[in-house]
């Protein structure tokens, strides 16, 4: 129920969380051990940033307007032909971006109300909380239940059949194929929510049924044998792989990712794990490239066939609050074939990274609004800035007008001179000149490169760590499909 405000009332549990931190601060305790900061203090000035004011938000505005305006729609092309704007990643990877970052990131408290005045970003992040530890520690899957019928394992949820056994379960797929969810009830807030503390990776199916494998990768190997502290750390590093070799050398310049794993950092090196923190960089533009790689549509299934991309919401598929199936039906289990390399079909692959984001317009310009808003109010640097600041020729006025679609050029004028970070690694990822969307160009891939090797260092049981053993060779995307596939046997 609500309140006569329309606002939600704080659960039991948020309430008293909420009182825990509060108290915490007040006795002069960090937000948490792994929160905020720079990865390159030295840019935190305003004559580094893109400017300040009513006027400077104003064209932040025009400008999100203008990504809206060269949203891409679907075409009606089967998802599965290679078009115009297709990179050569396959499309699940832009779930495993969003994956990651919600593994890393979960801003309780957001910037706008992070201690923001009127037109001004914040001047510190003491007031931002990262209820995550900020490592690769898929503290995002492990912050649920586990199965009370077996401690070892987690607990799933089964999809939702009537009493006729309609709809049907796919071929080879077992029941458990949904995450664990909380009864129907009137109450949005609590109707079929997942049930986990940080239900962000249930916004869409694609997104939710990957969180679904990795609670069935978890149960694959207790299958072998393994206690569940076992099993946890052998997971860990499985992911750990996946990011900086699987996932890492497919978005960024390969160049940098091979310095970087040979080399080490060179700008963002942490040797204390009380050090670690979430770069701004990093968080609120270098990695925040999940909206560019989502395609408008996709193949999801049999029977979801060139689908929108909005209508692959969760929320969609289970129906009104109250009504409707109990947890995911059956027949929206996902197809991986489609979006991973499983089979002799090539599967759907992710759009070219840009500055162009897929979807309806008014979706794109909030989308577009919000990223650029939060980079503002952080107070993050320019691009050109970050782009001098590493001994590269920053992309600028001409140069930087060319890397973009000529709708956009208009909006873009004022920030020619100092763009935003957000836009400006996408800009730079686009140009046709540069890396022409195949992956980030090198403001992008030096951050993304530099901050998710700072941060698998210091999780637990790194696989960077010296000395540190590990019983398998690789493990993909598809590797984790594969192994959570077991689970259906």
């Amino acid at each position: 129920m609500t309140t006569g405000s329309g606002e939600q009332r704080p659960s039991t549990r948020e309430a008293i969380s909420a009182r825990v931190r509060s108290l915490a601060i007040e006795a002069g305790a960090r937000p948490s051990d792994h929160g905020f900061g720079r990865m390159f203090p030295a840019l935190a000035t305003p004559s580094r940033g893109i400017g300040e004011g009513p006027r400077t938000l104003k064209d932040l505005a025009r400008l999100a307007t203008a990504m809206a305006a060269t949203a891409e729609a679907p075409d009606g092309r089967p998802p599965r032909r290679r078009g115009e704007g297709d990179a050569d990643i396959p499309a699940a990877y832009a779930f495993l971006v969003e994956f990651v970052l919600n593994d890393l990131v979960w801003e309780r408290r957001p910037v706008e109300e992070a201690g923001a005045t009127g037109c001004a970003p914040i001047g510190t992040f003491s007031s931002l909380f990262n209820r995550r530890s900020g490592c690769l520690d898929l503290e995002s899957v492990y912050d649920a239940p586990r199965d009370p019928a077996a401690v070892r394992r987690m607990l799933l949820g089964e999809v939702w059949r009537n009493p006729l056994g309609e709809p049907a379960l796919p071929p080879k797929k077992s029941p458990r194929n949904d995450l664990p969810r909380q009864p129907r009830a009137l109450d949005p807030a609590r109707d079929r929510v997942p049930r986990m503390s940080d239900a962000r990776n249930d916004r869409s199916l694609p997104l939710s049924q990957l969180h679904v494998a990795f609670l069935k990768a978890h149960n694959a190997l207790v299958a072998t044998g393994r206690s569940f502290e076992a099993a946890r750390r052998a997971l860990r590093q499985r992911y750990q792989w996946m990011v900086l070799f699987d996932l890492l050398p497919k978005i960024a310049d390969p160049a940098v990712v091979e310095a970087v794993m040979s080399e080490g950092p060179l700008l963002w090196r942490q040797d204390r794990p009380g050090d670690i923190f979430i770069p701004v960089e990093f968080w609120a533009a270098a990695f925040a490239i999940a909206p560019s790689l989502a395609r408008p549509s996709y193949d999801y299934n049999r029977h979801l066939r060139d689908t929108e991309a909005a209508a692959l919401s969760t929320r969609a598929a289970l129906g009104p609050s109250g009504s409707g199936p109990d947890g995911l039906p059956a027949n929206l289990v996902i197809a991986w074939e489609g979006f991973l390399p499983l089979e002799a079909e090539a599967p759907q692959r992710a759009r070219r990274l840009d500055t162009t984001l897929a979807g309806a317009p008014d979706t794109v310009e909030a989308a577009a609004l919000r990223h650029l808003s939060r980079g503002y109010r952080l107070g993050l640097p320019s691009g050109q800035a970050v782009a001098q600041h590493l001994g590269l020729k920053p992309l600028r006025d001409d140069t930087l007008l060319a890397a973009l679609p000529e709708a956009q050029r208009v909006a873009a004028l004022p920030f020619c001179e100092a763009t935003p970070l957000w836009f400006y690694i996408l800009a730079e990822a686009g140009d046709p000149a540069g890396p022409a969307g195949k992956h980030l160009g090198p403001v992008g891939s030096r951050i993304v490169a530099e901050a998710l090797w700072t941060l698998a260092r210091h999780s637990d049981a790194s696989i960077l760590a010296p000395g540190e053993l590990r019983d398998f060779d690789r493990f993909t995307l598809s590797d984790l499909v594969l192994l959570a596939a077991e689970e259906d046997g």
